[in-house]
């Protein structure tokens, strides 16, 4: 289970994106839009290739309020995403 702890500090969203990997489900969370409408950008896809060698239509995608409400929901999200799928089967 990925926990909100993993994903880091929301500030850290302002100067870089975070990638990370759990049990065969690669995950990525970016900051979207311009000030004051940040989003946060959340992506999976299948390993083993990092984010830009994989093909967009491996990648499944979802946008969230940039607040720490809006973290909760990209842990809560990526959760569900690996939940629903057998990740080490692909």
């Amino acid at each position: 289970m990925i926990r909100r702890e993993d994903l880091l500090a929301l500030d850290f969203y302002k100067r870089e994106k975070f990638t990370g990997s759990f049990k065969g489900m690669r995950y990525r969370v970016e900051l979207q839009g311009e000030k004051p409408d940040f989003k946060l950008k959340a992506t999976v896809w299948p390993e083993p290739y990092a984010y830009d060698a994989t093909e967009d239509d491996e990648k499944t995608s979802e946008e969230f309020e940039y607040s720490k409400d809006g973290m909760n929901s990209v842990t809560e999200w990526l959760n569900e995403q690996y939940n629903q799928r057998d990740w080490r089967a692909e």
